[in-house]
């Protein structure tokens, strides 16, 4: 690999950090204004609820929080400019399928350096977001009220 993709893959790899961060922080406060769905006494919002679920074991309803989820970040992805989803996207796993699939189709660009619309992959994206970022956030989110009902607080 030549530097100046190298530079373009770390420089992809550091926006998609910050974009992904920033979506996680505004993920959460956006779950945070809902009051919680699950009535165990302890929790206090959604954010709550999916911080209990990923830490003990999901409910029947969790698939309606999970497209909740990636609704809203499908839509905040959706406000970015091209180049910063493309620096996303770089970073996930289905990217080798997705460009395999876009040149046999005729949907390559005509740079190496070219911004792609990506608005085909955006679910895709916004699951990496969710599942590296906002799901692994969850996974370890403790305070009082989690801690609580965890049995963790001392």
């Amino acid at each position: 690999m030549d530097l100046r993709k190298k530079i373009a893959l770390n420089i992809s790899a550091a926006l998609s950090r910050i974009l992904s961060d920033k979506i996680t922080r505004q993920t959460i406060r956006w779950m945070q204004n809902f009051d919680t769905a699950l009535n165990m006494g302890y929790l206090k919002n959604l954010w709550d609820d999916v911080c209990y679920q990923r830490q003990t074991e999901k409910s029947f309803s969790w698939s309606y929080y999970d497209d909740m989820i990636l609704s809203f970040v499908a839509a905040q992805l959706k406000e970015l400019s091209n180049y910063e989803v493309n620096g996303i996207w770089l970073q996930t796993d289905a990217i080798y399928d997705q460009l395999d699939h876009m040149q046999s189709n005729g949907m390559t660009t005509a740079s190496a350096y070219s911004e792609i619309n990506l608005l085909c992959y955006i679910s895709d994206i916004a699951r990496y977001v969710i599942n590296e970022y906002i799901y692994s956030q969850a996974d370890r989110w403790q305070n009082d009220r989690l801690k609580q009902l965890l049995g963790t607080l001392t």
